[in-house]
C-alpha cells in the first residue's frame, strides 16, 4: 500500500480530517492530513489551502489551511484493471418524485420564472461492505480525465467524487473556466449527434458565463478573452458538450470572481437567483456540498477549483448519491429521469 493510502486509512480510523485528490490527467496524488478536528471556514478566500464549498453560496466554505496540515505527494500509476458495472434496481418512489419535480420546473419556465433550472435528487444505497481505499482507488483508475477526490472531516462527513467540470483555474493572472452542459450516454462514438434541446442548454450556460465575466459591475477586468469551439468530451460512461473560456484577469478579488461564477447555470440555472430560489424551495432536500466546488486556493499563487459533481456521501453503511440535470422548456421528464439514472452509474459502478 502506498504512503498516502496508509495515511488515509490511519486518519480515517482516528477520525482526523484529510483530503486526497488527483487533478485531470495528472501523474501524482496530493493529500492534506490534519492533526485535530477544528473546523476552519474561509470568508475572504484569501487563505492558502484546500477549499470545500457548498452549493448555497450563502453558507460558509470549509478550508483545510495549508499551514495547519501535513502535505504529502506521490506518483500515481494507472493499471489496466477492468471494473465491471453492476445492474441495480430503480426505486419507483424516487422516479415518481423526480418526474413531479421536473414537471414543476417546466411549468415554471413556461410561466417565464426563468429560462433554465438544474434539478437534482439524492439516491440512497445500502452497502453490505465498504472499503474506503478500494473505492477511492477504483475512482482513480476509472476516471483519469476527472478531478478525483476523497474528503473527510469527522464533524462534516466523508465525500468521494470524480467530477468532469472545472469551475476556474487562475495562474499568473491567466484564468480558465469551462461551460459544460448536456448529457448523453457513451456508446463508443466520441462525435455523436446532439439535439436542439442539448445545444440550446449548453449555449445558455456559455452565454451566461461570458456575460458575467465581461460585466464591469462584477469588478473583474479581462483581457485577451477567448472562447473555444463547443466540443464533445467523455466523462466515464457519459458525454457532455464543453467550451473552454480563457483570458487574462486583472484587478480582482477571488471572492468576487467566485460569487460571479458560482453557482453556474450548469448546476443551478438562469437567471441564477430565480433558479436558485426554485431549487431551494422545491427539491425537498439539502444538496450541501453537491454542486458546490472544491480544490486548492492560493497555493503558490495558483487557484484550481472544480464543481462537485458525480459525488457520493458515505454515512456508515449508507451511500448517498447525488445526481441532477438541466431542465428547459423542451425537456422530456422521462428522458430527464433516465439521464439521472445514467449518472448514478459513475458512483454505483465502483461502490
Amino acid at each position: 500500500m502506498s504512503l498516502i493510502f496508509e495515511k488515509i486509512t490511519a486518519s480515517y480510523h482516528q477520525s482526523l480530517p484529510f483530503v486526497c485528490f488527483k487533478k485531470p490527467k495528472a501523474s501524482k496524488l496530493k493529500a492534506y492530513f490534519g492533526e485535530n478536528t477544528v473546523l476552519n471556514y474561509s470568508t475572504t478566500f484569501k487563505d492558502e489551502g484546500f477549499l470545500f464549498a457548498p452549493f448555497n453560496n450563502e453558507k460558509k466554505s470549509i478550508v483545510f489551511l495549508k499551514k495547519l496540515f501535513q502535505i504529502v505527494e506521490e506518483p500515481f500509476f494507472k493499471n489496466t484493471e477492468i471494473f465491471t458495472e453492476k445492474k441495480f434496481k430503480v426505486h419507483l418512489e424516487d422516479k415518481k418524485n423526480h418526474l413531479e419535480l421536473v414537471l414543476a420546473g417546466i411549468d415554471a419556465i413556461k410561466k417565464n420564472s426563468f429560462k433554465k433550472v438544474v434539478l437534482s435528487r439524492k439516491e440512497n444505497v445500502k452497502l453490505t461492505s465498504f472499503d474506503l481505499i478500494e473505492v477511492f482507488e477504483k475512482l482513480l483508475q476509472k476516471y483519469e480525465n476527472a478531478f478525483v477526490y476523497v474528503w473527510f472531516h469527522p464533524k462534516v462527513g466523508l465525500w468521494l467524487g470524480a467530477t468532469p467540470e472545472r469551475l476556474v483555474t487562475i495562474k499568473n493572472k491567466e484564468f480558465q473556466t469551462t461551460a459544460l452542459a448536456s448529457t448523453q450516454n457513451y456508446n463508443g462514438d466520441l462525435n455523436p449527434s446532439w439535439g436542439e434541446k442539448e445545444k440550446k442548454e449548453h449555449q445558455y450556460v456559455l452565454d451566461y458565463i461570458i456575460s458575467q465575466i465581461m460585466d464591469q459591475n462584477n469588478g473583474i477586468t479581462v483581457k485577451n478573452f477567448s472562447v473555444s469551439e463547443t466540443h464533445t468530451i467523455r466523462a466515464g460512461n457519459l458525454l457532455h458538450l464543453k467550451a473552454d473560456i480563457k483570458g487574462k484577469i486583472e484587478n480582482f478579488e477571488l471572492k468576487n470572481l467566485l460569487n460571479t461564477l458560482h453557482p453556474t447555470p450548469a448546476v443551478c440555472g438562469l437567471p441564477k437567483e430565480a433558479a436558485k430560489s426554485f431549487i431551494l424551495q422545491n427539491e425537498k432536500y439539502d444538496r450541501t456540498f453537491y454542486t458546490g466546488f472544491l480544490g486548492e486556493i492560493n497555493d503558490n499563487s495558483v487557484t484550481e477549483l472544480f464543481v462537485n459533481l458525480r459525488c457520493v456521501e458515505i454515512d456508515k453503511n449508507l451511500a448517498e448519491i447525488y445526481v441532477g440535470g438541466g431542465i428547459t422548456e423542451q425537456s422530456d421528464p422521462e428522458k430527464e429521469w433516465f439521464e439521472t439514472h445514467l449518472k448514478t452509474k459513475t458512483i454505483r459502478s465502483i461502490l
